[in-house]
């Protein structure tokens, strides 16, 4: 079998052409990759190499990529916020009492000076991974789905896009007009199974209707072929990410001011399972003076949107998430995806083991930071993914965590199957019918002369009796 489908695969490469896509020899690659490197990386003012294997780029503010946008060519940089914005950030209640934060690696190795900004540098190995050297910083796009989901108000429903081949769980906020939203983010270090997969935890600001939204996004994410941390993300034009929209700097649109953080570059230390805690302080605030989207990182401006980029969000927000997202190009397949969502351990396991988001909080017209209420969480899969309110937890941490009721949100991650067989389980569905079937995404033909300590996982994931997942296999 392997010899044929070789011999297929030459005879298409032979004739230019795999699964319908034009193939391109090694030479002309190697230019594109050239010119692509050329495009992406600005020249340099100075350059830091950092220990972890990064590249930092510090180049002049004014040469940075956002100003080949070309509705900013004659853009004035704003530098500083509007004394409204000033006083929001003073007030942040993410920005205090954080617990222990992390630092970006590359800031052991040196400093960018002012009047420059730290860009990573797109490196050739970057390129060569990449599905698609032109489409390179883009989240994969294979359409979207309509999530009718019933809100706070049980008379009501609300229209969520989200990708085909995506699946969250999030804290979802609506019914105002948003101006701005921050977060604490539980930074970890997820499992990304496939190539192109990618594990986030993120704030979403939207609007416009399900299939032709704008959205502003940052979070952490984790992914092989950009290798990131640190985001920001865009989406603009009104196609839902279908040809616009980029991570942090790699195509025009986002304007950083801040000579300190680098997107997209590593963390350190992360959290561990039973272990230490780590956050990230994450805010997005609209800015009417400037005509502009802040990011914040704690109390530290990172850059800006544009608000003339939008059509949608050049007012406000009309829907706010926080969450988590895996993609997977494998998403809608059988077994499961193994990536991991967060820490890879289920909501209900809460502090140091779920990854959570804490103090997740919006502004709307009165100007202030408030819970997102009414709020509810979702999880567009609940047998693989979960979402949990701390109020809705039924336990007492508020003296640990210092934190109060309604101030955290927990998400699960990864299959609540194991990781060998990639499989996702609702435990109460399996032991209602005392099929494994009805509980986990799984064809169990392919394990039916499974070893005991498999048909044993199985029992713990589905929820059944050991008993019962034997004489599911007898039978």
């Amino acid at each position: 079998m392997k010899s044929l489908l070789l011999v297929i695969l030459c005879i298409a490469l032979v004739n230019g052409v795999v699964n319908g896509r034009r193939i391109i020899s090694n030479t002309d690659r190697e230019r594109v990759i050239e010119e692509k490197l050329k495009q992406l990386n600005k020249p340099a003012v100075k350059t830091i190499q950092s220990e972890d294997g990064d590249t930092i780029d510090c180049v002049d503010i004014h040469q940075q990529p956002a100003f080949d946008h070309p509705l900013l060519k004659n853009h004035t940089i704003q530098m500083r916020p509007s004394d409204k914005v000033l006083k929001l950030i003073a007030e942040s209640p993410t920005a205090s009492n954080v617990g222990q934060m992390p630092t970006q690696v590359w800031q052991k190795s040196g400093s960018c000076p002012e009047g420059t900004i730290p860009i990573l540098r797109i490196q050739r190995r970057h390129l060569e991974k990449a599905p698609s050297i032109e489409n390179y910083g883009r989240k994969p796009w294979h359409g979207v789905t309509k999530h009718r989901i019933p809100t706070s108000n049980s008379t009501t429903t609300l229209d969520v896009s989200l990708g085909n081949l995506q699946e969250t769980a999030v804290l979802v906020g609506e019914g105002y007009s948003y101006t701005g939203a921050a977060a604490n983010l539980n930074l970890w270090n997820p499992y990304v199974s496939g190539f192109q997969e990618f594990s986030s935890s993120q704030i979403w600001i939207r609007n416009g209707p399900y299939d032709n939204a704008d959205s502003i996004e940052t979070g952490w994410i984790e992914v092989d072929v950009l290798e990131l941390n640190l985001f920001s993300w865009y989406i603009d034009q009104t196609d839902s990410g279908k040809s616009t929209g980029c991570f942090n700097l790699i195509c025009p649109g986002f304007v950083q001011t801040n000579h300190s953080i680098a997107l997209g570059t590593r963390f350190s230390p992360m959290s561990k399972d039973g272990g230490d805690q780590y956050q990230i302080s994450l805010t997005m605030l609209r800015d009417f003076d400037r005509a502009v989207w802040w990011l914040i990182y704690k109390t530290d401006i990172i850059g800006y949107w544009p608000v003339g980029i939008f059509p949608r969000l050049s007012h406000v927000g009309t829907l706010v998430l926080f969450g988590g997202d895996v993609y997977s190009p494998t998403m809608a397949s059988k077994p499961h995806t193994k990536t991991a969502m967060g820490s890879g351990r289920l909501a209900k396991e809460h502090y140091r083991h779920a990854s959570f988001i804490s103090k997740p909080r919006i502004v709307d017209n009165s100007e202030s930071f408030k819970w997102p209420e009414p709020g509810f969480p979702l999880s567009t899969r609940p047998q693989c993914y979960g979402a949990e309110l701390f109020k809705e937890a039924g336990f007492d941490e508020q003296r640990k965590l210092k934190e109060g009721v309604n101030s955290m949100f927990w998400f699960c991650s990864g299959s609540h199957g194991n990781a060998e067989f990639g499989y996702c389980c609702n435990p109460s569905k399996a032991t209602n019918t005392g099929d494994p079937k009805e509980a986990c995404q799984i064809n169990l033909s392919q394990f039916r002369y499974s070893e005991d300590n498999e048909k044993q996982l199985l029992a713990d994931k589905s929820g059944l009796a050991r008993r019962q997942v034997s004489n599911w296999f007898i039978s």
